[in-house]
C-alpha cells in the first residue's frame, strides 16, 4: 500500500504523477487508504481487470514510484500493489505472489485491521518462509526487522549451523551477503585472497589465526565436522586435497597443526599461528615424544588429555593445553604432580624423579632443551638416598642390581633397545651376582646381612617378605618358606647346630675369628645338673624377632644385666677385650646374714646366733672352662669356714668324711664322698636355701 495524506492537493500530485492511465486506481487507494487511516473502511470501485495490466505492475514494483522509506515504500520497492491490493482499496492476497526460489507464495495468507487497541497486522508467507511457523507481523513495527522475524531458528534446515533465538542481524550477515535478498537463491560470503595467504598483513588475517582462535567461526558455514555445511566447500579439499575421507584424516593428524617439520609425532617444532611468542607452547615437546638414550618415547596423554582428533570438544579454544598428568608421570606417586607453567616447571613427577628421590634438579625448566635439565643425577640421587643402599664405585656398580637398566659399564641401555630405564618401575633385574648364593664365597649374602638388613630391606621390603621393596621376592623363598617362622627363630642366624636355643654355637657369617660372639652361651642357656637354663635376658636384651631394630646392624651385642645377674645389689661388669664377667650374683658375688638357734645343754635353753656369709665373686671368662664348684663359693664357703668348722669338730668340712652339705643345704647331696647339687632349681636361684634347724637333719640324730 501507498502512504496516504488527507491534504487534497499533495495527493492530487501524486496521483498526476503517476500518469493518465493510472489515475482512476490511484485515486481509489489513496481514498481506500484515508478511510483506513481513520478506522473506517469504505468499498472502493473495482477497476476493470485491464486496468491491472503488467504495465502498471511493472511501474509500480521499479522502486520509482515511492521513494520514502515508511513501510508502503518498502514493500512498494518490491512488490506490486495487487500483491496486497488486489482490487483498488481492498486488502487480501487474491493476486497471490510466488518467490523465485519457488516455495513460497503470499497464497493464503491474511490481512487484520487495526482496531482502537490493536495495530494492523498481516499473516502471510513472505515473514515465515520455507516452512517456518506462521506468524503475524505488525504493520508499524520499525524496520529493519531482525532475521528471526521472519526466519524462525526452530525452522532452519538440519545442516544450519546453531542460531541463538536472539540472534541479530549483524550475526547473520557474518554468512549471508544481503543483496538479492529473496531472490531466490541463497548466496554466502565467502573468504578473501587474504584468507589463505600466510603473508597476509595483521588487520586481514590468514584464517589460521582466526582458527587457533577457536573453531566456532569455521563451523558456522562449514559444519561442525567442517566437512562442507552451509559453506558446501569442506576445509580439507585445500588442506590436504585427499578426496573421500579426506577430513577423517585431516583432523585425526596432530602434525595439520602441531609439528610435521622435525618428526610426525604432533610435537609442536614451533608455535602455532598466532602464538609464536610464547616459548611454552614448544619448549621440550619433540624431547619428549622422541625416544633418546636414556628416555622412551612418551605420548601425549602423560601430560595432557588427548583429543580423539582436532575437533574434539576444548580441543582448539584459544587457550592454552590444560597439563593433566597420568600415566607414567605419576607412576609410583608419593605426591601430587603439579604445573607451573609462569616459571615452566613440572615437579613431583616420577619422569623427573619426584619427591624423595634425591635428585639434583626434580623440577625441570621446559624451555631449557638442550641444557642439562635432565642429565643423569638431577632426577635420582647416585645412588638414591635410603632406604636405597650405599653403594660405591659410581654406576658401574647399579649393574649389580639394575642389570636390565644400566651396563657393566655404567651406561643406560636405552629404552628403545629394551632397557627398563624410565618404565614406571625399579627394575631389579639380575638381582645379585653368582657369589650372592655360594656359602664358600666372601660375596656370600649372609656377609652382607650380618653387617646389616637394611641393604636387604631397601629391595626385599621392611619385613623381607617382597612387600613395599623393589623386589617381590620373599627372602623365605629361600630360606624356609615361612616367613613368620624364619624371623622368629633364633637359629636361623644362632645356634641350631648342637642344639635349638639359639645360643650361638659359632660366630654369624662374618665373625667366625670373635670368641666373644660365642663363648659360654650354650652352657648359660641350657640347664646342667648344678643350674636351670637361663634366658637371654640375664645378659642382654632379647629381640622380639630378628627384623628388630638395633638388633643385626653390624655391631656387638650390648650387654644389659637382668634381674639374677643383680640380685642383692650386686653390680655386674662386663669386660669385652678381656673376655671377663664380674661381680655377677651368679658367680659369687653375694653376702648376707644366716641366723640360726642352737640348744645351751647346760641351761637347757635355746640360743639365737647369727653368722655372716659370702661368695667369692669369681671373675668368670666368657669363653674359658666351665667353673668348678668352689669357683663361686668355698666347699665348704670360706667367708663362714669357722661355723662350718665349728660343727662335730670340723666334721663338714671338705674331705672330713662326711661331705654332708645336704645337712643344712636341701639343694645338696653327697654321693660316692663327692658333694653334688640335686636341686638345680635352688642352686643359683637367689637365696641361700638353708633348712631350718628343728626341721633339718640335725633331729635326725639328736
Amino acid at each position: 500500500m501507498v502512504s496516504a495524506t488527507t491534504d487534497g492537493g499533495n495527493a492530487m500530485k501524486r496521483t498526476r504523477n503517476l500518469g493518465a492511465s493510472t489515475a482512476p486506481i490511484a485515486a481509489a487507494i489513496l481514498a481506500a487508504s484515508a478511510a483506513c487511516q481513520q478506522g473506517t473502511w469504505t468499498a472502493a470501485p473495482v477497476p476493470e481487470p485491464a486496468v491491472r495490466a503488467a504495465p502498471y505492475a511493472a511501474e509500480l514494483s521499479s522502486g520509482l514510484v515511492c521513494v520514502e522509506s515508511n513501510v508502503h515504500a518498502k514493500h512498494v520497492n518490491r512488490f506490486a500493489c495487487a500483491t496486497c491490493h488486489p482490487a483498488g482499496g481492498a486488502f487480501g492476497f487474491a493476486v497471490p505472489y510466488t518467490f523465485p526460489s519457488g516455495v513460497t507464495s503470499t497464497a493464503g495468507g491474511t490481512l487484520t485491521l487495526r482496531t482502537a487497541t490493536t495495530p494492523t497486522t498481516c499473516t502471510v508467507a513472505c515473514h515465515f518462509p520455507k516452512g517456518a511457523p506462521a506468524h503475524p507481523v505488525e504493520w508499524t513495527t520499525p524496520g529493519p526487522l531482525a532475521c528471526t522475524e521472519c526466519h524462525a531458528t526452530t525452522a532452519l534446515p538440519p545442516t544450519h549451523p546453531s542460531v541463538p533465538a536472539n540472534a541479530t542481524r549483524d550475526d547473520c550477515q557474518v554468512c549471508h551477503v544481503m543483496t538479492g535478498h529473496m531472490d531466490g537463491t541463497v548466496a554466502i560470503t565467502g573468504h578473501g585472497p587474504e584468507w589463505v595467504s600466510p603473508a597476509s598483513p595483521a588487520n586481514l588475517q590468514f584464517h589460521a589465526y582466526g582458527a587457533n582462535a577457536g573453531l566456532t567461526s569455521c563451523q558456522r558455514c562449514h559444519g561442525q565436522d567442517l566437512s562442507g555445511g552451509v559453506a558446501l566447500v569442506s576445509c580439507a579439499s585445500c588442506h590436504d586435497g585427499a578426496g573421500p575421507g579426506a577430513a577423517v584424516t585431516l583432523w585425526g593428524s596432530c602434525t595439520m597443526c602441531h609439528g610435521g617439520t622435525d618428526g610426525q609425532t604432533g610435537a609442536p617444532p614451533d608455535a602455532t599461528w598466532g602464538n609464536a611468542g610464547d616459548a611454552v607452547r614448544v619448549g621440550a615437546h619433540t624431547t619428549h615424544l622422541a625416544a633418546s638414550a636414556i628416555a622412551p618415547a612418551l605420548d601425549c596423554d602423560v601430560c595432557h588429555v588427548k583429543p580423539a582428533d582436532a575437533l574434539a570438544g576444548g580441543h582448539v579454544d584459544g587457550g592454552t593445553a590444560e597439563v593433566t598428568f597420568s600415566g607414567l608421570a605419576t607412576a609410583r606417586l608419593v605426591a601430587t604432580p603439579s604445573w607451573d607453567r609462569t616459571a615452566a616447571r613440572c615437579s613431583n613427577v616420577y619422569c623427573h624423579g619426584g619427591a624423595l628421590a634425591g635428585g639434583s634438579n626434580t623440577a625441570p625448566v621446559w624451555t631449557r632443551v638442550g641444557m642439562g635439565e635432565a642429565a643423569c643425577g638431577t632426577c635420582h640421587g647416585l645412588p638414591p638416598p635410603a632406604p636405597h643402599p650405599t653403594v660405591s664405585g659410581g654406576l658401574t656398580a647399579c649393574s649389580s642390581c639394575h642389570a636390565a637398566t644400566v651396563d657393566a659399564a655404567g651406561t643406560v641401555i636405552p629404552p628403545r633397545a629394551g632397557g627398563k630405564h624410565l618404565d614406571g618401575l625399579v627394575e631389579a633385574t639380575g638381582g645379585h651376582p653368582a657369589s650372592w648364593m655360594d656359602p664358600a664365597s666372601t660375596g656370600f649374602h649372609a656377609y652382607s646381612a650380618n653387617a646389616g638388613l637394611s641393604a636387604c630391606q631397601s629391595c626385599h621390603g621392611a619385613a623381607l617378605d617382597g612387600v613395599g621393596g623393589s623386589t617381590t621376592r620373599s627372602c623365605a623363598s629361600c630360606h624356609d618358606g615361612v616367613t613368620a617362622k624364619l624371623w622368629n627363630s633364633c637359629t636361623m642366624c644362632h645356634g641350631g647346630v648342637d642344639n635349638q636355643t639359639g645360643a650361638p654355637p659359632e660366630g654369624t657369617w662374618g665373625h667366625e675369628s670373635e670368641a666373644a660372639r660365642v663363648g659360654a652361651h650354650t652352657r648359660h642357656v641350657t640347664a646342667t645338673a648344678k643350674k636351670v637354663a637361663y634366658d637371654c635376658t640375664e645378659c642382654h636384651l632379647k629381640p622380639a624377632s630378628a627384623l628388630s631394630a638395633g638388633h643385626v646392624d653390624g655391631s656387638a651385642v650390648t650387654v644389659t644385666w637382668g634381674a639374677l645377674a643383680r640380685t642383692g645389689g650386686a653390680s655386674p661388669a662386663w669386660d669385652r677385650a678381656a673376655g671377663t664377667c664380674g661381680a655377677t650374683y651368679c658367680h659369687g658375688n653375694y653376702s648376707g646374714t644366716y641366723t640360726y638357734w642352737v640348744y645351751d645343754w647346760g641351761s637347757g635353753l635355746y640360743e639365737q646366733r647369727s653368722v655372716a656369709y659370702a661368695g667369692k665373686a669369681a671373675g668368670a671368662t666368657w669363653s674359658g672352662a666351665a667353673l668348678g664348684c668352689d669357683a663361686c663359693h668355698g666347699n665348704p664357703p670360706s667367708a663362714v669356714g669357722a661355723w662350718h668348722s665349728g660343727l662335730h669338730g670340723g666334721g663338714l668340712n671338705a674331705g672330713a668324711g662326711y661331705n654332708a652339705c645336704q645337712y643344712c643345704h636341701p639343694d645338696a647331696a653327697t654321693s660316692a664322698g663327692t658333694n653334688v647339687v640335686t636341686s638345680a632349681a635352688q642352686h643359683v636361684n637367689g637365696v641361700v636355701d638353708v633348712a631350718p634347724q628343728w626341721a633339718g637333719d640335725c633331729f635326725n640324730c639328736h
